[in-house]
C-alpha cells in the first residue's frame, strides 16, 4: 500500500493534491488542522492500494486500458488484493469504533452522528467527523461536513467546459438528465446554442427520446458512436456554447477507457464527465462503481431518482471517498422542474429532514 502526507492551508486544497497526484481511489487515514504564526493549515494522509503511476495509466486510457493486456480492466492480482485491502479495512475499523464515545460530545452533536449512521454514512466518514466534532463542542456538524461533501452547482458560469459527458450504469438515468441540464442551460439563457450527442447509439430507446426532445426545442442532435464520426462531431459544433454527451453504460468488467478507446474521447480538449449515479444503490456496489468510472477528466456527481431513496448517507460517503463535487440533483419522473443545481442548504435538508427540492419551493427546479 502506498502511504503518502500532503499539506495544505485548508482541507479543500489537500484534498485537490490528493486526487491529482493519487487519483479517486486514494483513501484518507487522518487528517490534522491546525494554525501557527503563517495561519491555518491542514494535514492529510492518503494511502492507495496500488501506485498513483497504475492508477493514472489505466484512468487515461493509454493503450488498452486495462494495465496488463488480459482485456479485464484491471492489473494482474487485482481483484485479489482489493479484496484482501477491504476486509482489513473492516477490521481496522471494528477496532476503532469502539472509540468513538458519542457520550463525549455535546448533545446536538451526539444527535447528529446517531442520525448520521442510521442514514448509512461510511464509518470512516463517522470517525472524522467525532474527531473534529470532540474538539469542538459548540461546532455544528454542518462545518466538517461542508468540508467532506464539495459542492460546484451546475451552471453555465460554474462548468465553462465546452463539452460535458454524462456516464454511469445502465437504468441510472443519464439520457434524462442530460435533457434536464439542457432545460436548465436554456431557461438560464434562451439564446444558448446546445448541440445533444447520443454516443449510445446501441440502445434505441435513448435516440428516440434524445432526438425527439432536439426537434421539439430547436437543438442540433447528432450522433457519434466511433472514433472517426466523435471527431466529425468535434469539428461540427465548435460554434456552439455547450455540447452535452450521453455516454454508454459500461458492462461488468470494463472501465471508463473502454468508452474512452471506443469513442475517441482523447480528442475533447475541453470536456467534463459527469457521472450519474442514484443513492438506491448498495454502498458496495457504488464503492464498484466509482472504481469502473474513474478518470481524469474534471467531473462531477449527480445523483438521480432522490424520490425513490430512503436514505441518503450515500451523498457524504461517495463524497468523501471520491472527492468529486455534486453539481446536480434530480428527482421525480418528469423532465421539466426535475432538476436543481447543487446547493448546500438543499443537501442538508435532504439528508437531515428527507426534504425533496421540489417540497422545499417548487420554484427552486430548472
Amino acid at each position: 500500500m502506498q502511504v503518502k502526507t500532503f499539506t495544505g492551508p485548508d482541507a479543500k486544497t489537500v484534498l485537490a493534491r490528493i486526487k491529482q497526484e493519487m487519483g479517486l481511489e486514494a483513501v484518507i487515514l487522518s487528517k490534522h488542522e491546525g494554525a501557527d504564526d503563517g495561519g491555518p493549515w491542514c494535514e492529510m494522509t492518503a494511502g492507495l492500494e496500488r501506485s498513483a503511476t497504475s492508477v493514472k495509466k489505466m484512468s487515461s486510457g493509454n493503450g488498452n486500458g486495462n494495465g496488463n493486456g488480459n482485456g479485464s480492466g484491471t492489473p494482474t492480482g487485482w481483484n485479489e488484493w482489493h479484496r484482501e485491502w477491504s476486509e482489513i479495512r473492516e477490521h481496522l475499523l471494528a477496532l476503532m469504533k469502539p472509540g468513538i464515545q458519542l457520550d463525549e460530545l455535546a448533545p446536538r452533536q451526539r444527535v447528529a452522528l446517531e442520525y448520521l449512521e442510521r442514514e448509512g454514512v461510511d464509518n470512516v466518514v463517522l470517525l472524522s467527523l467525532f474527531r473534529r466534532l470532540h474538539k469542538s463542542p459548540n461546532l455544528s456538524v454542518l462545518v466538517p461536513l461542508s468540508e467532506i461533501v464539495p459542492l460546484q452547482p451546475w451552471g453555465e458560469e460554474e462548468w465553462p467546459q465546452h463539452c460535458h459527458a454524462l456516464t454511469g450504469p445502465f437504468g441510472a438515468g443519464k439520457t434524462s438528465t442530460l435533457i434536464r441540464m439542457a432545460i436548465s442551460l436554456r431557461s438560464r439563457r434562451p439564446d444558448i446554442r446546445i448541440c445533444i450527442v447520443n454516443a449510445d447509439c446501441e440502445r434505441g430507446n435513448g435516440r428516440l427520446l434524445l432526438k425527439h426532445y432536439a426537434e421539439l426545442s430547436d437543438i442540433t442532435y447528432l450522433e457519434a458512436g466511433d472514433p472517426v464520426s466523435f471527431a466529425n462531431m468535434l469539428r461540427e459544433t465548435r460554434d456552439y456554447d455547450k455540447v452535452l454527451i450521453d455516454l454508454p453504460g459500461l458492462g461488468r468488467n470494463d472501465t471508463f477507457s473502454t468508452i474512452a478507446d471506443k469513442l475517441g474521447l482523447g480528442t475533447a480538449r475541453d470536456l467534463a464527465v459527469h457521472l450519474v449515479l442514484t443513492p438506491s444503490y448498495a454502498p458496495a456496489q457504488l464503492t464498484a462503481f466509482m472504481r469502473q468510472y474513474v478518470t481524469d477528466c474534471p467531473g462531477s456527481i449527480i445523483w438521480t431518482k432522490l424520490d425513490e431513496a430512503c436514505t441518503f448517507g450515500a451523498l457524504v460517503s461517495l463524497a468523501a471517498s471520491s472527492g468529486l463535487p455534486v453539481s446536480a440533483l434530480s428527482f421525480g419522473p418528469g423532465l421539466k422542474n426535475t432538476l436543481i443545481a447543487a446547493r448546500d442548504v438543499t443537501i442538508w435538508r435532504l439528508l437531515f429532514k428527507h426534504q425533496l427540492p421540489c417540497d422545499a419551493d417548487p420554484r427552486n427546479g430548472m
